[in-house]
């Protein structure tokens, strides 16, 4: 006999709830209502959220009432996975109910949508605070201080290198992380940390740490995904493995990323203190050779940009005035409590210089080469996970080829950047649209340009010619006549 817990057929989910409670203190298990359950999470966003379309026509809006701010409790789980969403040990909280409309008889539909309480609790905090220590330290703070966020959930923390001093000037909590994660250095001296929630609760991780140990695929991916159907009768897994739809978002926009400075910059640091000017160079060839790659192994792998020389004189890492960024720097003299020279002195300045440059290069290369997925449900995939997609190749094959030739630019591992949980309780299907990107390939390009372009012919300037002078027009001078004031004269 069947159970819950066995797969009937791909996109099968058990979903427990949804139950709302109102500010009248009715709860209401409303899971008849429920039309469609979406859930959100992104890289770039502090926290979850998502929406309950609901087609009510036992009266559940008035009679609760529903006036914002109701609690929302469910969770939802692949039956197998070992990880669920979690809606009811953590509740979500109403914040808006939109697109209420009349869709039948004595009856109307709407969305609920609901967000984190952390959200909530970061929407009517403001932080006035002097902080001290690690970057890292500070996060933890924010989180879970009764003061501030309060939040009971767990937090995954990269600890960061060098004691701070930071004033919040009455700001809310997560424009606060905003501020500290853009100069947070993770021990091993790597830039550019990301905050976010997911399922596991908060994170505030180093892109870097995401993608493993140096050269070593040392985080695994959670799932692989096949782009062509499983052939013959396949097994459950393998049709969940099954890529429903694959959209390329961005690939490679190297004309605006190089202004943008993914591949070049020149940091100009102004010391306010000394009066003097420091100035730091950054390319990507050096900074992908010391960073953590999606698909970094032993050999064989490369970066997402050809290393040929553009016009036949540089390559496209080699033109330092595509971004020029000017930043001030309080110096390690500036603040400090007594002498910096004081061996009890450990607080140093924003090391602009360490992570400004490279933040702003992975930030962008965060969107340089992404893709779009329709999969199958799984909630044991998470965002801030590793998924690895197999690409067949639509070049010609040859016999030495085999069948399973694959794509060496599309294929390979990606970082799920953001993802949307889709329920749709009606035909009771559970789907994801995952966005994931990538920032190197399986296998390197080839280096050497196969064709010699021609010398384009050298033009001269053309001098147009000078057009005939002719000479001002003067214009007539005009004189103020006299004015007599009584006995008085004047000019003007």
């Amino acid at each position: 006999m069947a159970t819950r817990e066995d797969f009937q057929r791909p996109g099968d989910y058990i979903l427990d709830g949804p139950l709302i409670a109102g500010s009248s203190g009715n709860n209401y298990n409303f899971d008849s209502l429920v039309q469609e359950i979406t859930i959100y999470q992104d890289l770039d966003s502090p926290y979850m959220s998502g929406s309950i379309f609901v087609s009510d026509a036992s009266g559940l809006y008035e009679q609760l009432p529903i006036y914002g701010q109701e609690r929302v409790l469910f969770t939802l789980r692949t039956p197998g996975a070992n990880n669920e969403i979690d809606f009811s040990t953590y509740h979500g909280a109403v914040y808006n109910v939109s697109v209420r409309n009349p869709s039948g008889n004595r009856s109307q539909s709407y969305n609920l949508n609901f967000t984190s309480m952390e959200a909530f609790r970061n929407s009517r905090t403001k932080v006035s605070k002097s902080f001290k220590g690690s970057i890292a330290q500070m996060v933890s703070e924010i989180v879970k201080d009764s003061t501030m966020l309060a939040s009971p959930k767990g937090i995954n923390v990269d600890p960061t290198q060098n004691n701070r001093k930071f004033i919040a000037p009455n700001l809310r909590p997560f424009q606060v992380i905003q501020y500290l994660k853009e100069e947070a250095i993770n021990e091993k001296g790597e830039p550019h940390y990301l905050f976010y929630e997911n399922p596991d609760g908060f994170h505030f991780r180093s892109l870097d740490s995401l993608l493993g140990e140096l050269r070593e695929l040392s985080v695994e991916a959670v799932q692989e995904y096949k782009l062509q159907p499983p052939i013959g009768a396949a097994e459950m897994g393998d049709t969940m493995q099954t890529i429903q739809n694959l959209q390329l978002l961005n690939t490679s926009n190297t004309l605006t990323n190089c202004k943008a400075g993914m591949f070049n910059s020149t940091l100009l640091q102004h010391d306010i203190l000394n009066k003097s000017v420091s100035k730091y160079g950054y390319d990507y060839e050096t900074g992908f050779n010391s960073q953590n790659a999606t698909n970094q192994d032993s050999g064989g792998f490369g970066m997402l940009l050809s290393d040929i020389k553009i016009d036949g004189e540089r390559k496209s890492w080699e033109f330092p005035d595509s971004r020029i960024l000017v930043h001030p720097s309080g110096s390690t003299d500036l603040h400090h409590e007594g002498s910096s020279s004081d061996p009890e002195y450990v607080y140093t300045h924003n090391n602009a210089e360490k992570w400004m440059q490279e933040s702003i290069s992975r930030e962008l290369e965060r969107e340089y080469f992404t893709v779009k997925l329709s999969l199958f449900g799984d909630t044991d995939v998470k965002v801030g996970d590793i998924i690895h997609l197999t690409i067949p190749s639509n070049r010609p094959l040859a016999a030495e080829d085999g069948a399973d030739a694959l794509d060496s630019i599309l294929s390979g591992r990606y970082l799920i950047t953001s993802m949307v949980h889709k329920v749709n309780v009606q035909e009771g299907v559970h789907v994801m649209v995952v966005t994931a990107m990538k920032d190197s390939v399986i296998r390197k390009v080839d280096s050497e340009p196969l064709f010699q372009f021609p010398v384009p012919p050298n033009i001269p300037a053309i001098k147009l010619p000078e057009l005939p002078k002719f000479p001002r027009p003067k214009l007539p001078s005009f004189k103020f006549p006299k004015f007599t004031f009584g006995g008085f004269s004047s000019f003007f």
